[in-house]
């Protein structure tokens, strides 16, 4: 090998354990003395000791290759929530489409905080809840990729209700009265009445009374509860029993006379004299000369209200 070459091989080392060394974070070596070279070729002159107090510059080592470690980012929808915002009806998450192989866990809030039971994809409110605002937010995990939280959109505020009772007697030409029971205070309502589960037109009062045309059906009501920023409720009761008609209206058997005739109206005809408490027939002698304070059906009637008969 010629001088001139085992000189540049001596350098190429030199300057590769030199840029090992900056890469690594070593200490460089010591520079070679021209001693420890050997001494130079008659008429060629030594390569120049490379300077080095330190890591070898920029310039020195050329570009330095950084290797990333960044995660890859999951596909995370906003979650929306199903369901009725309302005491005792179960509200669902629904997360959407996330990344798949993705894991998801579950935190449900009222007004912003923390349920402590509320660690499911499913949450049902309790009337600690009333009045308040739900939201549900999901966090997705997976190997590789950066955790992701998403909060959904806030519900309307919790409300509270009952089922509606109905009270009264299921007889045609009776009046039944719709009670509400406990709802959120403030609240106001709607009545709608049924028959057999059909809308009975016109009947969306608070009382409704049974008409003839229903009599063999069940009733019901339909209460629509609301309140502003509320969830607004419908609750429908349990039927009647069936709808009896009602029996025919007795017919009084006697009536006060206050017609300034003597006569006593259609039907009955049996004068009673109040003062001395007997009663005239048709067909007696006094019956005509009798002005009756009270008319009677039938004489059993009259002897029933304490009257006697005239013996005349």
């Amino acid at each position: 090998m010629g001088t001139s070459q085992h000189w540049r091989r001596l350098a190429t080392v030199l300057t590769t354990t030199l840029l090992t060394a900056s890469l690594i974070g070593a200490a460089p070596p010591p520079q070679p003395t021209t001693a420890q070279l050997g001494s130079p070729v008659l008429g060629q002159s030594a390569p120049a000791p490379v300077a080095q107090s330190g890591p070898a510059s920029a310039s020195t080592v050329g570009t330095t290759v950084t290797i990333s470690s960044a995660k890859k980012t999951l596909r995370a929808p906003t979650p929306k929530i199903s369901g009725t915002a309302a005491v005792g009806s179960k509200l669902t998450a629904k997360p959407g489409t996330w990344t798949s192989g993705t894991s998801r866990s579950y935190r449900w809030y009222a007004n912003g905080q923390a349920i402590s039971s509320g660690t499911k994809s499913t949450f049902t409110p309790s009337t600690a809840h009333q009045g308040k605002r739900i939201t549900v937010k999901v966090t997705g995990k997976k190997s590789g990729y950066s955790t992701v939280s998403r909060t959904s959109a806030p519900t309307l505020k919790v409300a509270r209700s009952s089922t509606p009772r109905v009270s009264g007697t299921a007889v045609t030409g009776k009046t039944v009265t719709a009670s509400v029971g406990s709802w959120t205070p403030s609240t106001s309502f709607s009545y709608q009445w049924r028959a057999n589960g059909t809308t009975i037109k016109g009947a969306t009062s608070k009382s409704y009374k049974i008409s003839s045309s229903h009599a063999g059906k069940k009733i019901s009501v339909r209460v629509t509860g609301k309140k502003s920023g509320h969830t607004t409720l419908v609750r429908t009761s349990a039927q009647t029993s069936t709808v009896k008609k009602a029996a025919p209206a007795k017919r009084p058997t006697s009536v006060q006379h206050t017609s300034s005739s003597w006569n006593c109206p259609k039907g009955y005809p049996i004068k009673g004299n109040a003062s001395s408490r007997i009663y005239h027939v048709p067909s007696g002698s006094y019956y005509k000369r009798t002005n009756p304070e009270r008319c009677f059906a039938t004489t059993a009637a009259a002897k029933a209200a304490g009257y006697r008969a005239s013996k005349r």
